[in-house]
């Protein structure tokens, strides 16, 4: 029998991109986050008869639920946007402790969405925060492997140089996701 190991949550990262950028765009690690939940689910309908009952199984439905502290990060204005226009957004779900077939890549979860619920909240204790819901088109998320370096999706930012910033330095790699 194979080791199993458990997924850690905080090893659970991610990352998103308005569907509409994906030319011009990375997948970026939604900054901040605190928590995240997939949920699949389908309806069962049982129908009575004079031989007894017969379930019917219903469509399958997925849902990308996600809470984060609001900052001035540029995806969560593109995220917000897309509420607004109806547009979908694309979300991967990379754990970053289940290696995949080679170096730097990561078992993740692929998934393009509607976002049905965007909700900011702010107290005078704590931070302001963002909770998000967002159902997912055709009802699940595909599972495959992404490039990812972790130094890039650990930290909040990039190490720059004293000097002035060159574009090679502010330009990610349209090949990975990256953090921004």
């Amino acid at each position: 029998m194979a080791d199993l190991a458990n997924k850690a949550g905080g090893k659970a990262i991610v990352f998103a991109r308005p569907f509409s950028k994906q030319a011009a765009m990375v997948g970026t690690k939604v900054a901040y986050q605190t928590t995240y939940s997939y949920k699949l689910s389908r309806d069962s309908k049982s129908e009575d008869t004079k031989d007894g009952k017969i379930s019917k199984g219903g469509s399958l439905d997925g849902t990308l639920s996600m809470e984060m502290l609001a900052s001035n990060q540029d995806l969560l204005n593109d995220i917000e946007d897309t509420v607004v226009k109806g547009n979908s957004m694309e979300f991967w779900v990379v754990y970053t402790d289940t290696p995949g077939s080679s170096a730097n890549k990561y078992v993740a979860r692929y998934m393009v969405a509607d976002i049905t619920s965007h909700e900011e909240t702010g107290d005078s204790d704590n931070s302001v925060s963002l909770k998000l819901e967002a159902t997912i088109k055709d009802g699940y998320a595909r599972r495959g492997e992404v490039t990812l370096s972790l130094d890039e999706a650990n930290s909040a930012y990039k190490f720059k140089d004293l000097g002035n910033v060159t574009n090679s330095e502010s330009s990610a790699s349209a090949s990975q996701p990256t953090t921004k």
